[in-house]
């Protein structure tokens, strides 16, 4: 499991038990084979089942675990961003370029790899094929030190995208690993009740839904029979949203007492 898998379990297991009043068990371990990622369990006895998965871009989730590893920061001395042009990446080389490319942008006093001396780059072949390649750009920024990394963007028109959040979660739907989640949660006959649990990075949303500034979809999702409940949630939304009974509702985030 990735670490960002991991984190996304471990929201999705918080936010779910305060929910619904349960206490999240974890069940996919000690060797379990297909089994769903919680169990959900009830004061009164009744037993019901979590299933969490990541909607990722899939070419994307193998160097984003690594950078979830790592907080997302590259260490520096000075304050840095690094935003990637691509979905994926060689993540470990463009780390070592970008580490050199900052030291090197200190000692000559500029604010991206572009600027540094022709002479300078002209000793610096890994600099200057990331250049070329354009992997993504590294620029100086004023905040604390190290690099901060970020996903790539997409320019999109605010009308092209799905007027209902319920067609985006529906197309979802077709993401390869989708099946064997929903097949997981509906195999278990125990238990009374299955949530699937969806946390979508910034890149697989549509830049209207980039953050949680829209009303309660109204569209309730095709091809997700037998799930009970369809949880959603993304890094800059500061609420997370429930489709149950047919209905969409906005949950507000638990009271952290003090």
């Amino acid at each position: 499991m990735t670490e960002l898998s991991n984190r996304a379990e471990q929201i999705a297991a918080h936010l779910v038990g305060h929910a619904t009043g349960t206490k999240a068990i974890p069940y996919d371990t000690n060797g379990r084979q297909s089994a769903v990622d919680f169990l959900l369990d009830w004061p009164d006895g009744r037993l019901g089942a979590l299933e969490v998965t990541l909607i990722v871009e899939a070419e994307s989730i193998a160097w984003q675990g690594l950078a979830s590893k790592e907080g997302w920061l590259w260490p520096a001395a000075t304050s840095w961003e690094f935003r990637t042009s691509r979905v994926n990446f060689p993540y470990k080389q463009t780390r070592r370029v970008a580490l050199r490319a900052v030291e090197l942008c200190d000692q000559w006093s500029v604010d991206s790899p572009a600027e540094l001396p022709a002479e300078v780059l002209a000793d610096e072949q890994g600099l200057i094929q990331f250049l070329a390649d354009n992997i993504g750009n590294l620029r100086r920024t004023h905040f604390r030190p190290g690099i901060r990394l970020y996903q790539s963007t997409r320019a999109e028109f605010m009308d092209a995208a799905a007027q209902d959040f319920g067609q985006v979660v529906e197309s979802w739907h077709q993401q390869p690993h989708m099946g064997s989640h929903i097949e997981k949660l509906k195999k278990d006959p125990a238990v009374s009740e299955r949530h699937l649990f969806l946390v979508a990075v910034d890149e697989a949303l549509p830049a209207r839904y980039f953050t949680d500034d829209f009303n309660a979809p109204s569209v309730v999702p095709k091809g997700f029979s037998g799930v009970d409940a369809i949880w959603v949630w993304s890094n800059f939304w500061h609420r997370y949203l429930r489709c149950q009974d047919k209905t969409w509702t906005w949950m507000p985030f638990p009271h952290i007492e003090r």
